[in-house]
């Protein structure tokens, strides 16, 4: 049991090989989950965070990953596109509402 699931919270977990949780992607977990949510949490590539914000109504929130040139948010190399302008991951991140991030 994950400290997640000790607070009562639902968790869905997705592997490629199936060895835990739902074989296939985390879109597949959403999908066998078939359930209403009320919030997420996600972390993972762009291409996954952006499937995962599509595929679900309820608000959430997603850590990026972006490579980070200086981690001091000096050389602006993670900077990602929100809806309050260029957010840099290593600033004003890595967690962003869903709905701030402007795909």
């Amino acid at each position: 049991m994950s400290g997640l699931e000790a607070l009562g919270a639902k968790v869905l977990l997705a592997t490629e090989d199936g060895s835990a949780g739902v074989r296939g992607f985390v879109t597949d977990a959403i999908a066998a989950g078939a359930g209403n949510y009320d919030y997420y949490y996600a972390c993972g590539p762009l291409p996954m965070l952006k499937a995962i914000v599509a595929g679900l109504d309820c608000e959430g929130e997603l850590s990026l990953e972006e490579r980070m040139g200086c981690g001091f948010g000096i050389c602006m190399g993670c900077t990602c596109k929100t809806s309050r302008g260029p957010a840099r991951v290593c600033k004003e991140g890595p967690v962003f509402k869903k709905n701030e991030i402007l795909w």
